[in-house]
């Protein structure tokens, strides 16, 4: 079964989800942004990769700010060096979504899994519209 994997990019602490062998999408960890690359890597090898879909943080109004910027040069830099298939997805609105779930939770202040939570519900609404 081919995978996706969805990320919430930050610039300390990157949020990854993936689908599981049923297709459903999943909370995998959150790494530090540094490591992005070789991470990647080791997920390319132990798993067969369809995509990578980044959480694209346009601004309130729609437009393309200078996260959104980066975003798109760290989008190059993926098909690039790691020959993945990546998507981009307005991000707009699914931290406040996040960090509603993790308040159910009781773990609001858990700012990683915030971006645990965000990865997935990028990769979640990119799918699901696809």
């Amino acid at each position: 079964m081919v995978r996706w994997i969805g990320l919430d990019l930050g610039g300390k602490w990157t949020g990854i989800a993936m689908t599981d062998e049923l297709g459903i999408v999943e909370p995998w960890r959150t790494i530090k942004t540094e490591h992005l690359f070789n991470d990647l890597r080791n997920l390319i090898e132990e798993y067969t990769i369809e995509g990578v879909v980044l959480g694209l943080p346009l601004t309130t109004r729609g437009k393309i700010g200078q996260r959104a910027r980066l975003v798109q040069k760290i989008k190059e830099r993926i098909q690039a060096e790691l020959n993945l298939r990546v998507e981009l997805y307005d991000e707009r609105f699914t931290t406040k979504e996040a960090y509603r779930i993790a308040a159910d939770m009781g773990k609001a202040r858990d700012k990683r899994l915030l971006d645990r939570i965000s990865a997935t519900l990028i990769l979640r609404g990119f799918l699901a519209e696809n």
